[in-house]
């Protein structure tokens, strides 16, 4: 159990450092939603913002379309 607990933490992790590229417009938003669809089966992914000019508006929508 504790080995699936670390590893949902790691991938929550990469991911959310996965987001921030996207934030910075290191990588696109298509990009970012597949990554994020590729795990969507082990973690929650609307956690995580999709939309960088919402974000900056305070209106951030979640990465599930």
């Amino acid at each position: 159990m504790n080995k699936i607990v670390e590893k949902q933490g790691n991938l929550f992790g990469a991911l959310k450092l996965i987001e921030q590229l996207y934030l910075d417009g290191q990588i696109s938003g298509f990009i970012f939603r597949n990554i994020l669809k590729e795990c969507d089966n082990e973690i929650d992914i609307t956690v995580f913002k999709c939309n960088s000019d919402d974000l900056q508006k305070g209106e951030a929508e979640v990465c599930t379309e």
